[in-house]
């Protein structure tokens, strides 16, 4: 009689440790998911906003072709926080031109954090309705890889940096933008939006 109920009280407790070693997890997954969204918030938000106001009379089309990149299919924005965060991602491809594969592997894993987000909650969603996987595992499981991912993208921004300088350097040397005001705001905001690649939503 002891045996028999004890049975069941033993998987009860099991199934609350496995509930808290999941609550565990996710807490601490959370710390650099909630870190990095507050570093772009804070320094990337702020100066994304105050570019905005900023018209600089140059499309991101025209800019990219002025640095010898392919004008792309998007671009036709003209304030400074677009063109600020155009002359990154243009010293990225500049530098994976010049050889650079760190820049090369940044570029490609920008592609795959902008996915992220859709890929982890479809993956999450199916493994809670097929019941392969308890709802706190499959939300642990969906923000672990999230937590991952940012880890490596706030591990990568030196090359982000790097990117930042050789997107200035060229953006200089083709006088693109007419007034000395509108270059200074755009490096500026070239240099915050290092902080929008870290986040992946």
């Amino acid at each position: 009689m002891i045996r028999r109920h004890g049975l069941p009280r033993a998987a009860g407790n099991a199934d609350l440790f496995v509930s808290s070693v999941a609550k565990l997890l996710i807490l601490l997954a959370l710390i650099p998911v909630l870190g990095a969204w507050a570093a772009r918030r804070w320094f990337w938000s702020r100066v994304k906003l105050e570019g905005t106001r900023r018209d600089c009379e140059t499309s991101v089309k025209d800019l990219r072709v002025r640095l010898g990149l392919p004008a792309g299919r998007r671009g036709k924005e003209t304030h400074a926080a677009a063109l600020g965060n155009a002359v990154r991602e243009c010293g990225l491809e500049l530098l994976e031109k010049d050889g650079d594969t760190l820049a090369k592997a940044r570029l490609k894993g920008a592609y795959l954090t902008r996915a992220l987000p859709v890929l982890v909650m479809v993956v999450a969603i199916f493994a809670i309705f097929s019941k392969r996987m308890s709802a706190s595992w499959a939300i642990a499981g969906a923000i672990g890889v999230v937590a991952i991912w940012t880890v490596l993208r706030l591990s990568g921004l030196a090359v982000e940096w790097r990117a930042v300088a050789r997107g200035t350097e060229a953006l200089k040397a083709s006088r693109a933008l007419k007034r000395i005001n509108d270059e200074t705001e755009v490096i500026r905001c070239a240099k915050a939006s290092v902080w929008s690649s870290v986040w992946p939503f």
